[in-house]
């Protein structure tokens, strides 16, 4: 049983903490002060310590670099306690060596899971290296000479007899790698690898399967999962070393991942041959019909000169008779840190099992002998990629981990998801918003678990847009319980992560605030309409003198600005109060609607020159009106904020089935403080020349969204500023 020392001046806490551990199977530990504490550790080790900052006798955090720096305390995990407020303690804490952060008031529940957490994780460092590897086959002879074998070249191993009693070991020890027989009574070795790459716990965990089996037997292991295949009667216990140890040297700790794919998604595979060959091209035409992406070089320091330039996701060598070429490639390649853990095969002709003893020893990954053909070259290649997937989610996962510190102690919702939106990592408060614990995330989508993501295909389409733009994006969902969320997600080469906050409160003050626009700009319509009326039957009078002309101009000129004023007060309150912008597409033709506003604009801004760069086929079907609206906003920006010498351009042209329309300035930059949030209500330039209410880039994204379309701004000094709207050519069809 886990012994925890809870250190808390508040009796209250002490009898809440004790009953949460003791119900969980903790024995509990209490201590009021500092010096109550140094009795406890002084009398026995503990497996967990929960400590308060402000103790009466102390300061709990002075008590926490002591534990740290005690030779039999050190490795114990500690967990703080303290007021959210009294953030300089969190930062001491965290510097000083403390585990994980809990703000008070606190969910004892929470602190329980954590605490096992942390214990569990500390379980498997200390036990890391020395996690046995599993031997199952049900022949008593074959499994005792392999467990010899493995023994004398220092591996803890522990053995089965049968698929059954291994999947029990497996599930009890989390083994370092697997040795299965592939024909067993009961469950064969092949349903046997299928079973581990089930488990979100063990699936990561190196399978070889043994087998007396010929090609087709190899095939079965390779597409069941096995990492590598090694036949029986004609490789021997040395050979199994060999594959065992190439694993091992890449393999990082399993922990609980995302369900298991039958192969990798399409990768790019670097074939290095010094010439042409019949097999390689065979193999490689087998990789691309698979979907997989393969390049060519002709040798290592082409293949090293492609590298620094390009993503390779693993690399096949083809070796002469003697395998000097494929060692040679293998050291160059393995010499660079930066290519470590790519997957690499030596494809060669020699089909003695030295050779492939060899090629491991030279820092191969595996050997593929020419005679194995074509199909069983590409299952080799798959099972490496799905290895190299495995390890890169494992160390993807564990730069989470190293980062938990902060990320568990943070009330923002955290997610990381991989290419294929599978859980990379979650946190407390991401479990808390679903309801579910993250061992039974692993194994889930993104849409699985967080369908209001889903739903509606808005928010699945902004962050569907990061990935595929790699821009960040923030917007805005409702989430479970009639709560909205606002996301922050930000984008990478491997995924994607998120930030969740309940912003449910400020948007129901958004949403009183835009209902009070609303019937506010409804109420000013009239008036309004009655005034612009009266000016305009008033500018008519041919007797009108040319004072009072002028001042009716003028009054009608601030009708008009009035008039649109209104109009953006009324599309922000229908667009925050869930309604949408609302459109009538109908069929309309792109090149009229753009050369129309930029006549329009050229004359509010005094014949201002506009470039104009039309594209072919401009037919689609939107709402004109709106369109002409996003359009006159952003040239009339082009205008504002650059100088009257600056060049102002616009551009359209056709993409598959959307049209992309590009309006350029090249005055000052936006700041880049100011363009994450351009498209928010309220947000504008710092100008002089800035004006307006700040909602005109809000109306633009709104009304490109309500067309299925996005939009997207880039700033810099050397190009200037170009705002980019990307349009379904059917409104909604995006």
């Amino acid at each position: 049983m886990t012994a925890v020392l809870v250190v808390d001046d508040s009796l209250t806490v002490r009898m809440d903490l004790e009953e949460a551990f003791s119900s969980a199977g903790f024995e509990t530990v209490l201590a009021a002060d500092v010096a109550s504490a140094r009795r406890a550790l002084a009398a026995r080790r503990f497996g967990l310590a929960v400590l308060d900052v402000l103790l009466p006798d102390g300061d709990g955090l002075e008590l926490l670099a002591e534990i740290k720096r005690s030779p039999e305390h050190g490795a114990v995990p500690v967990v703080l306690l303290s007021t959210e407020a009294e953030v300089q303690h969190r930062v001491r804490g965290l510097q000083t060596g403390a585990d994980e952060y809990v703000g008070k008031p606190y969910d004892s529940a929470q602190v329980v899971a954590r605490a096992r957490e942390l214990v569990r994780r500390r379980g498997d460092a200390a036990g890391g290296a020395s996690r046995p590897v599993l031997v199952v086959d049900d022949s008593v002879t074959a499994r005792e000479e392999l467990r010899a074998a493995l023994e004398h070249a220092g591996l803890e191993v522990v053995t089965a007899g049968s698929a059954e009693e291994g999947l029990l070991l497996a599930a009890e020890l989390r083994p370092r790698a697997i040795v299965v027989d592939g024909v067993m009574p009961g469950m064969d070795g092949a349903a046997f690898v299928q079973a581990i790459r089930a488990d979100a716990a063990l699936r990561t965990t190196p399978c070889i399967l043994l087998t007396a089996s010929g090609s087709v037997g190899e095939l079965r292991a390779l597409d069941a999962g096995a990492d590598a295949y090694v036949r029986k009667d004609e490789d021997g216990n040395e050979l199994v070393l060999a594959r065992l140890q190439a694993l091992l040297r890449s393999a990082t700790s399993a922990t609980s991942v995302a369900a298991p794919g039958a192969l990798p998604a399409p990768r790019r595979i670097l074939v290095v041959s010094a010439g042409a060959s019949t097999l390689l091209s065979d193999v490689a035409e087998a990789l691309r019909q698979e979907g997989h992406d393969v390049v060519s070089a002709t040798s290592p320091e082409e293949a090293l000169a492609l590298l620094a330039v390009d993503r390779v996701d693993a690399i096949l060598v083809e070796s002469t008779r003697a395998g000097e070429e494929g060692a040679a490639a293998c050291l160059r390649i393995r010499g660079d840190g930066r290519w470590r853990h790519l997957p690499v095969l030596v494809l060669g002709a020699r089909a003695e099992p030295e050779a492939t003893v060899e090629a491991l020893a030279g820092g191969a990954d595996d050997y593929v002998p020419v005679a194995s053909g074509p199909l069983v070259a590409r299952a080799r290649v798959n099972a490496q990629l799905r290895r190299s997937q495995f390890e890169d989610e494992n160390r993807t996962r564990e730069g989470y981990v190293r980062s938990a510190a902060i990320l568990e102690t943070i009330s923002d919702a955290f997610f990381a998801v991989d290419r294929d939106w599978r859980f990379v990592y979650v946190n407390h408060a991401l479990e808390s918003m679903v309801r579910a614990e993250r061992d039974a995330i692993a194994g889930t989508t993104l849409w699985d678990q967080c369908p209001f993501l889903a739903r509606g295909g808005g928010a699945r389409a902004e962050l569907e847009r990061a990935i595929d733009s790699q821009v960040p994006v923030t917007f805005e969902a409702r989430g479970p319980g009639d709560r909205w969320i606002e996301v922050r997600a930000f984008p990478h080469r491997d995924g994607l992560t998120a930030y969740l906050r309940d912003v449910t409160e400020r948007r129901r003050t958004q949403e009183v605030q835009a209902h009070l626009l609303g019937i506010t700009g409804h109420d000013l319509r009239t008036p309004i309409s009655v005034v612009r009326v009266s000016v305009d039957v008033a500018l008519r009078d041919a007797q009108l003198s040319e004072r009072n002309r002028r001042v009716l101009s003028r009054a009608a000129g601030a009708a008009a600005r009035m008039s649109r004023l209104v109009n953006d007060l009324l599309d922000y309150s229908r667009a925050r109060l869930g309604k949408g912008i609302p459109i009538a597409p109908r069929p309309s033709d792109l090149d009229a609607i753009c050369r129309d506003i930029i006549e329009e604009v050229s004359s509010a801004h005094g014949g201002r020159r506009i470039a104009y760069q039309p594209g072919v086929d401009g037919a689609g079907e939107w709402d004109p009106d709106r369109i002409g609206q996003v359009l006159s906003n952003l040239l009339t920006n082009a205008v504002r904020y650059s100088p009257e010498d600056a060049a102002v351009s616009v551009a359209w042209h056709a993409l598959d089935d959307r049209r992309v329309i590009s309006v350029h300035n090249e005055g000052p930059p936006i700041d880049q403080a100011l363009l994450a949030n351009l498209f928010e209500p309220f947000e504008r330039g710092r100008t002089a020349a800035s004006g307006g209410t700040g909602l005109g880039l809000f109306i633009v994204r709104e009304i490109v969204r309500a067309h299925g379309g996005s939009v997207a701004v880039a700033s810099d000094a050397g190009s200037g500023t170009t705002f980019s709207v990307s349009l379904p050519a059917r409104a909604g069809g995006g």
